[in-house]
């Protein structure tokens, strides 16, 4: 019979053994992630953190245009998550769903609190998916191309973007930029899929009628 040291031990490099697959099998499910997180297991953690990170701190920030508020933003959401794990309801949706409605609420919460405009920042290291909007601007309008960079007419649209109120800039910021279903996007919001349908609509319709005034677009684009 294995002393208790040597059954510490064992049990150890089993807990060892199973934090060092997570890291190799990111497929597993979020409730099993959660599960390890609430019994203090940093990797169950770190794997839920890798997944989600981006897609929320990129929505905070086309949300907010503040890349630093952003950051903090980010910060709480996963911090809320490691304090208070089982507040996670899986009946009512997504680990998904639940982290970006988290950071839907501070960010407005934010935002109002402000009640200021910010300018997006320009970031040399953003990743070239942050653009998908832009790159489609881009191929609709040769002519823009003759006057502006490219980066500047990304810039023109995350601006135009920024500036759509708030319901149908989310639905951008979901759908187009992080290519969100829009089942998914109206389990977020907590809407029906007509009613995203519906904003989505309306907020390409804006954002062609702010980009046609700055004669980046014809009436043919996005």
């Amino acid at each position: 019979m294995p002393s208790f040291t040597q059954s510490w031990q064992m049990s150890f490099e089993l807990r060892s053994e199973r934090s060092h697959r997570l890291m190799a099998e990111t497929s597993i499910d979020d409730q099993s992630l959660l599960g390890l997180i609430a019994r203090g297991d940093e990797r169950a953690f770190r794997v839920v953190y890798d997944r989600y990170n981006g897609p929320i701190h990129r929505f905070a920030w086309h949300m907010s245009g503040d890349r630093a508020m952003a950051e903090e933003i980010t910060q709480e959401v996963f911090m809320l998550l490691i304090r208070k794990p089982r507040k996670y309801d899986p009946s009512k949706g997504s680990l998904g769903g639940y982290l970006f409605g988290i950071a839907r609420n501070l960010t407005r919460r934010r935002v109002d609190q402000l009640r200021v405009y910010v300018p997006f920042v320009d970031d040399a290291n953003a990743s070239d998916e942050n653009y998908s909007l832009g790159d489609r601007a881009i191929d609709d309008s040769a002519n823009a191309l003759e006057k502006l960079t490219q980066r500047e007419l990304i810039e023109a649209l995350r601006t135009s973007v920024l500036s759509l109120p708030a319901q149908y800039r989310e639905v951008i910021i979901l759908c187009d930029l992080e290519q969100m279903s829009q089942a998914g996007a109206a389990e977020l919001l907590q809407c029906s899929p007509g009613t995203i349908a519906s904003r989505m609509h309306r907020a390409r319709a804006m954002l062609k009628m702010k980009m046609a005034r700055k004669g980046l677009v014809n009436n043919e684009s996005i």
